[in-house]
């Protein structure tokens, strides 16, 4: 039985959309920024599978499901790398409903990587239990060396709906692939055996192999600490451990400030939802959660009386391959001559330079979580964002304010504008001037390779007449002393 349709109940949703649920998967992206120097392609690997890992450990007390995106819902935030001084943007958006299927795409052009993917989420009754299947692919790029990683997701398996204790657990076979080095990585999530004892639950087992030759063997729980056995070595090591001091070294995340979303931002559009789940007001939460399908189901009945097509904000689908693309992709390496930071602006992330140069395709957050022990808060401002303390007294239980970062600091909404337009006219105009001078220069050359001709054409022709004259002369003078010999010869015979 596919439940994509059916309507959940309230009780069991977790107070946030499916598309903030995905972004769990990069506080810990800073791996992806190791990876990408990592000069040994069998340790680039290891890097992205331990980076892969590390988007499962954090999940919500109990058994919770997040909301089902709306038609053109979006999301985004980003995370601060005090390392690198860097930002990694993530941007998601329900391109489809009916069949659900959520686009997502992230960037740290600085340090080196971006990802993209589509999932379609489908949901399995078989009685006791439930199944939330996520089918599609995402694709990782590190864009100094040309590689992708394409890899797959598990499936969330619920057990015990009707009798017995419910758990969720992760299920099936994923595939990490880079086709340019030939490593991959097949991980298993296993389901606990109906016997099984409580060691085997949340159980992973995996390997990574260049072509068709086992490296090394994964074993452990997905959720705590894996371990790695090297083939050649037969050395065991911890691979993967969320120690509470690797969760303290989490990346931390801003979201874009309440009052500057989007009407069809995440946070905005499930607010009042959000709100009364938060309360313990089922009821109420049911009532705007129903107001919001509804109005979803009236606005597809309206498209379809008009015969019109939903059109995507942030991404557009291949006619051909059917697969979803982010508009604004930018997959050129990072220039640090020209390059000076990334930035985002409603939805479309972008590169602030030097200089112009030909784009190559394939706009702020006061709720900054760092979703552990510790919440912090902090915004930033659309287009190179400039990120603010909130005040101690605004603050929940357990929250601290949150410091900028410095380059943050030196633009804001309005003078990031206004640079941005006298620049644009400044490089304008020194384009038509440059241009000028180039033009000028060309014909400055034309001319001197004209006159070089005219001078070489004048040497051939004084060369060819000087020939020609001599020849002449040399004719006449044979001529002459024929003349005068038969001449002589005539004379001798009247003499005779």
């Amino acid at each position: 039985m596919d439940l994509s349709k059916v309507v959940l109940p309230t009780f069991i949703l977790e107070p946030r959309s499916f598309l903030d649920k995905l972004s769990d998967y990069y506080y810990h992206a800073d791996f992806l920024s190791e990876a990408a120097l990592e000069e040994n392609p069998y340790s680039r690997m290891k890097r992205v599978v331990k980076w892969y890992l590390s988007g499962f450990y954090k999940k919500p007390k109990g058994l919770k499901k997040p909301y089902n995106p709306i038609l053109g819902e979006t999301f985004r935030c980003l995370w601060i790398h005090p390392k690198t001084n860097s930002k990694t943007y993530y941007i998601a958006e329900q391109v489809s409903h009916h069949p659900p299927v959520s686009a997502f795409y992230v960037s740290n052009r600085k340090d080196g990587f971006c990802l993209s993917g589509s999932i379609l989420a489908k949901s399995k009754f078989y009685g006791n239990s439930l199944s939330a299947l996520l089918e599609g692919e995402g694709r990782l790029t590190f864009l100094n060396r040309g590689e992708d990683y394409t890899m797959t997701m598990p499936y969330a398996h619920c057990k015990g709906i009707l009798y017995g204790t419910m758990t969720l657990e992760l299920g099936g076979n994923v595939t990490i692939t880079c086709e340019k080095t030939g490593y991959s990585a097949i991980l298993e999530f296993k389901l606990k055996p109906f016997l099984g004892s409580d060691d085997s639950v949340n159980q992973i087992s995996g390997k990574i192999k260049l072509g068709k030759e086992v490296l090394a063997t994964l074993e452990g729980h997905w959720d705590s600490e894996v371990f790695i056995n090297d083939k050649k070595t037969e050395l065991s090591e911890t691979f993967w451990n969320p120690t509470s001091e690797i969760k303290q070294r989490r990346l931390t995340r801003c979201t874009v400030h309440h009052d500057e979303q989007g009407e069809f931002e995440s946070e905005r559009l499930w607010q009042l939802v959000t709100k009364a789940i938060n309360s313990k007001d089922q009821t109420e939460a049911t009532q705007e959660k129903f107001v919001l399908e509804e109005a979803q189901r009236k606005a597809a009945k309206e498209r379809k009386a008009k015969g019109e097509e939903w059109t995507c904000h942030l991404f557009e689908q291949d006619p051909i391959s059917g697969e979803w693309h982010y508009k604004f992709a930018d997959s050129r390496p990072w220039d640090p001559l020209n390059d000076l930071v990334q930035f985002e602006n409603d939805g479309a992330i972008q590169t602030k330079v030097r200089h112009r140069t030909p784009m190559v395709r394939s706009g702020s957050v006061i709720s900054l979580s760092n979703q552990g022990a510790k919440r912090e808060k902090c915004n930033y401002q659309v287009c190179v964002p400039k990120l603010k303390h909130k005040s101690s007294g605004q603050q929940k239980k357990g929250e601290s304010g949150c410091s900028s970062p410095e380059l943050d600091n030196q633009d804001s909404s309005g003078s990031e504008a206004h640079l941005l337009t006298h620049s644009t006219r400044s490089r304008k105009k020194g384009a038509d001037h440059g241009e000028l001078l180039s033009a000028i220069d060309s014909v400055k050359k034309t001319q001197e390779e004209i006159n070089r001709n005219i001078i070489a054409l004048r040497s051939r022709l004084s060369t060819n007449a000087s020939n020609t004259d001599s020849n002449f002369l040399q004719q006449r003078d044979y001529c002459i002393i024929i003349f005068l010999i038969l001449l002589q010869i005539a004379i001798n015979y009247l003499f005779k």
